[in-house]
C-alpha cells in the first residue's frame, strides 16, 4: 500500500467509507470481536526487501521472506487508532461474521472473509532482518495514515 491505494480497513476489506465514518465519530460495526490480526506493508518496504535480497543474493538464494509490517494490528486497535487521528473515540460494535455480512456488500464481505480466515499472526520479518538486513521504514499505522491522508487530499475519502 501507499499513496493512491485504499488500504485494508478495520473491517478487513477495501471500502474507504469506513475511514470516513471513523473520522466523523460515527458508529462502526466490525465482524466478530475485532481481535483478528492484519499486517499492512508499504510498497516502499516491499521494494526494499526485493532490493536487499538482490544485494545479498548469497544469503537470499533459496529463501522466502515475508514482506509484512514489523508488528500486526488487531481490527479493534486499528479502528481505535484511525478514529484518534481525527480526534475521535471509536464508537465500535461487533457482530458474528455471518450476521455482520448481511449489512455490507457481497464484495466487502468476501474480501473481509478472505482476510479474517487468514489472519496473519504467524508472519514475521525476523528472517529477512537477519539474512538481508531488511528494516522497514513504515509501521502498519504509518503506512495506513499516509495512504488515508492521500485519499482524503484527493477526494476519495470525504470526512
Amino acid at each position: 500500500m501507499g499513496p493512491g491505494w485504499v488500504p485494508l480497513n478495520p473491517a478487513a476489506n477495501f471500502n474507504p467509507e469506513l475511514y470516513a465514518k471513523l473520522a466523523r465519530g460515527e458508529k462502526v460495526t466490525l465482524p466478530n470481536q475485532g481481535v483478528e490480526i492484519i499486517h499492512h506493508v508499504h510498497a516502499d518496504d516491499v521494494a526494499q526487501l526485493f532490493v536487499k535480497a538482490l544485494q545479498n543474493w548469497n544469503a537470499a538464494v533459496g529463501e522466502s521472506f515475508n514482506a509484512v509490517s514489523p508488528a500486526a494490528l488487531t481490527l479493534r486497535g486499528y479502528a481505535e487508532a484511525v478514529a484518534a487521528w481525527f480526534g475521535k473515540r471509536a464508537d465500535l460494535s461487533f457482530e458474528p461474521f455471518e450476521t455482520w455480512r448481511t449489512g455490507v456488500s457481497e464484495k466487502d464481505a468476501a474480501a473481509s472473509l478472505g482476510h479474517l480466515e487468514h489472519s496473519p499472526n504467524c508472519y514475521s520479518i525476523a528472517k529477512a532482518q537477519r539474512l538481508v538486513d531488511y528494516q522497514p521504514r513504515y509501521s502498519s499505522l504509518q503506512a495506513v495514515r499516509e495512504a488515508v491522508t492521500w485519499l482524503i487530499d484527493h477526494g476519495t475519502i470525504q470526512i
